[in-house]
């Protein structure tokens, strides 16, 4: 697995009185979304950061580089083959929340999971997004 994906906003305090209303989002204060993909180690594997507070998590998503690359296929030629626990695997994924749209990349529990096996993934994956 290559790490979280995940879209944060931060408030922006000294945000310039004109672009207020750009950056102004739900929360009534001007704030900046970071997109980010990151491991179990926190290190930072794609990092995308100025997003206009307005934009909702899809709409950032959308705008990313790496959305692009996924969809015309450039990030393909990024997989190799792993090893994970005897098992070889040749595509690298991402752990999602239930928002984004299914990509072959993309691994997200399920809402309502129903085998054990299910459910102890889903708790893992919610904690480790939560940090």
């Amino acid at each position: 697995m290559m790490g979280s994906l995940d879209v944060t906003k931060v408030h922006w305090k000294r945000c310039p009185t004109a672009w207020k209303g750009q950056f102004q989002g739900r929360e009534k204060v001007a704030s900046i979304g970071l997109k980010a993909v990151v491991d179990n180690n926190l290190w930072f594997w794609h990092a995308a950061f100025g997003f206009p507070g307005t934009l909702n998590d899809i709409n950032i998503w959308e705008q990313s580089s790496l959305y692009e690359s996924m969809i015309d296929g450039q990030h393909d030629e990024l997989d190799f083959d792993f090893l994970v626990d005897g098992e070889v695997f040749d595509k690298l994924f991402y752990l999602v929340n239930g928002i984004y749209s299914p990509l072959t990349h993309f691994l997200s529990s399920e809402s309502d999971p129903h085998t054990k096996l299910a459910f102890s993934f889903a708790q893992r994956s919610r904690k480790s997004q939560k940090g």
